[in-house]
């Protein structure tokens, strides 16, 4: 592609004119040759970062009969998901609405052998059904890895590597990347004596960073003054190491508590080097809790209203197809990732690489308000 730059000339993925849209369905998009050549463009540098590091490229099934792969959905995807009937077996199938499960499944299974650790990558569209209202589109393009078989802080802390350099390979001079672990804000929750459904509103209402909600819902459970005053806390606590040093103060000696501190510590002294302050660590930061189980993360930019990807280690996962692995990755919005560089100081390098092998501090850089998913 020679001298191609990844410059759109608008902010974001250009689309046909608006009196055609009725032509597409919603939230579905057509994406013009000078915008596909940019595109592949971006694509083709996240995957050579990725071939570098070892991952292989995967392709998967765009179609997933539904019992197969339900084990590894939450039960709000399989709502948001695209279903139908097959014609041959009469099963229930769907659109492909998640990348990581379809991986988890395939491992599980075996078709890929025995053979451990497996990295693993992947370009490809996920898709969603979202009201026409809420700014998401329903067909997501996404570029992803997957580190299956490596356990631990060097698992969690090769992945976000990984995560940086790809942002940084593709000129994305101004993001950050919110790390979190979601044992610690669960143990906080279960500590305060909530009820089963208690605990499920207030996870929504936490992930939603609704506080007055969170709050009202506290009071209600009958939490007391003192564990609510932690808790909402707890949520707002976002910077530097000083964060860690805030919330060990904050529960105590609780052991419980302690441990995801811990390996947070851990993981950020991996990513911290000179000149580096892109990394944040997040006490509020946590993906599904029904998905992931520990170390946890989100990528922001400024003037993008939503994250650009995130991931994080879900170990259980694996273990609902019948394998127990140590399993962590990410998937990057490819639409957003785009918009970010148009809005960065710097565009993509003009050659692609070739293939081998705070939110307290800064608030436009982060999105607070939304609900966060795998996207």
């Amino acid at each position: 592609m020679g001298s191609l730059s990844l410059k759109p000339p608008s902010s974001s993925i250009p689309r046909v004119a608006s009196q055609e849209r009725s032509l597409i369905p919603v939230g579905m998009s057509t994406i013009l040759p000078d915008a596909a050549r940019r595109i592949r463009h971006l694509e083709q540098t996240l995957l050579a970062v990725l071939a570098r590091g070892g991952y292989e490229e995967i392709i998967l099934p765009m179609f997933e009969y539904l019992d197969v792969l339900a084990p590894g959905l939450e039960s709000e995807l399989i709502e948001k998901s695209y279903q139908f009937v097959d014609r041959m077996t009469g099963r229930l199938m769907l659109l492909r609405p998640d990348a990581t499960a379809q991986i988890a499944r395939t491992v599980a299974m075996g078709m890929m052998g025995t053979r451990l650790p497996l990295r693993l990558c992947y370009r490809t569209s996920v898709f969603r059904y979202e009201r026409e209202h809420a700014g998401r589109d329903r067909e997501i393009f996404q570029v992803g890895a997957e580190l299956i078989g490596v356990d631990g802080v060097a698992g969690d802390a090769e992945v976000l590597t990984l995560l940086l350099e790809c942002l940084n390979r593709v000129g994305l001079s101004s993001f950050k990347v919110a790390v979190g672990h979601v044992g610690f804000f669960t143990a906080l929750l279960v500590r305060s004596g909530l009820s089963t459904e208690g605990q499920k509103r207030v996870e929504q209402a936490a992930a939603r960073k609704d506080m007055p909600l969170l709050e009202n819902l506290l009071a209600r459970e009958g939490v007391s003054r003192s564990t609510a005053r932690v808790i909402l806390e707890a949520l707002e606590l976002c910077g530097g190491p000083d964060v860690l040093a805030r919330g060990r103060k904050l529960v105590g000696r609780d052991r419980t508590l302690l441990r995801p501190l811990d390996r947070l510590d851990q993981v950020y002294e991996r990513l911290i080097s000179p000149g580096q302050q892109a990394v944040l660590i997040d006490l509020g930061e946590f993906r599904g809790f029904e998905y992931y189980d520990g170390i946890v993360f989100d990528v922001f930019a400024p003037g993008i209203g939503a994250e650009l990807g995130g991931g994080g280690r879900y170990d259980h996962l694996m273990g609902r197809f019948g394998l127990t692995a140590a399993s962590t990755g990410f998937a990057l919005d490819v639409d957003r990732v785009f918009r970010a560089i148009d809005m960065s100081e710097h565009a993509l390098p003009s050659r692609p690489a070739v293939s081998t092998k705070d939110r307290a501090k800064n608030a436009s850089v982060l999105a607070p308000g939304r609900r966060r998913s795998r996207v």
